[in-house]
């Protein structure tokens, strides 16, 4: 088929579905486009995450092996990040399982985990099974408090309290990646503080340029230089001092590798 004839071929089926222009708009090159387009000359860093392992073994508990949550390097970040920056109070927006609130959990004193309330998602029309799976590792853990709410209408205020790290795990459009970011701003307890984003990235290598673009929008234009993507791992965190840190290059050779041992525990 030719250019011209796929051209109109295409433009029939967007009168016709208008709803397919998303498709047009949501795609990765278009998004990377306006991302640069927004933010001209920055060039994306990344650190490695076997540089903050160093010589430490991560032990990455609960985690269940089901389909929405985040990668075991995800979670081995946030224990790492707390273990190394001594985080005692921790924020995290999105709690799904309550996997993340769990592997943190025990290396600060205190974790807040938000997201909506079940009745909220049941009147999302969401099924009752997904909606049961929220808190399901974080429920009985004693120092781990969940706030319900809509973060975008949330008085975070309220919880009279600050946070050494917070992370972001809700929604990731990117006007309400802007949204969480811009709010969460106002509660860092210092200029020592750090932001975790998940999703930051397709997969353990290629950026996510609609998750990146509301992230760089919320953050004050000096904080840019502190953004970093995070290797192996599918998250971005802003760290508010200097590391060493690198460009990206996709498909590269591997540097190194993680050992895994895996032990089965029982949920009952």
């Amino acid at each position: 088929m030719s250019k011209f004839r796929k051209f109109f071929k295409a433009l029939k089926l967007i009168i016709r579905k208008p709803y397919l222009l998303n498709n047009v708009l949501n795609d990765e090159s278009v998004l990377k486009e306006d991302f640069q387009g927004a933010f001209p000359g920055l060039a994306l860093k990344q650190i490695r995450l076997l540089d903050l392992m160093k010589s430490e073994e991560v032990i990455v508990s609960p985690y269940a092996f089901l389909s929405g949550s985040s990668l075991a390097t995800d979670f081995a970040l946030l224990q790492l990040l707390c273990r190394q920056y001594q985080v005692k109070d921790y924020l995290e927006i999105g709690t799904w399982r309550g996997e993340s609130a769990a592997n943190v959990a025990p290396y600060v004193d205190s974790v807040y985990t938000f997201n909506l309330g079940d009745d909220q998602l049941l009147e999302l029309g969401l099924e009752k099974n997904y909606v049961d799976s929220h808190r399901f590792f974080s429920k009985k853990v004693e120092n781990i408090h969940h706030v319900f709410g809509d973060s975008q209408t949330y008085n975070f205020a309220q919880l009279n309290k600050t946070f050494d790290l917070i992370f972001i795990d809700g929604d990731h459009s990117t006007d309400a990646v802007y949204r969480d970011t811009k709010k969460m701003l106002s509660y860092l307890k210092s200029d020592k503080s750090i932001l975790v984003w998940h999703d930051a990235k397709k997969d353990t290598e290629y950026p996510r340029f609609d998750v990146l673009t509301g992230i760089y929008r919320a953050l004050p234009k000096e904080m840019h230089a502190h953004v970093y993507l995070v290797e192996n791992s599918l998250c971005a965190v802003y760290l508010p001092f200097d590391v060493a840190s690198e460009s990206i290059e996709l498909n590269r050779l591997p540097r190194g590798s993680f050992e895994l041992a895996l032990k089965y525990k029982s949920v009952n």
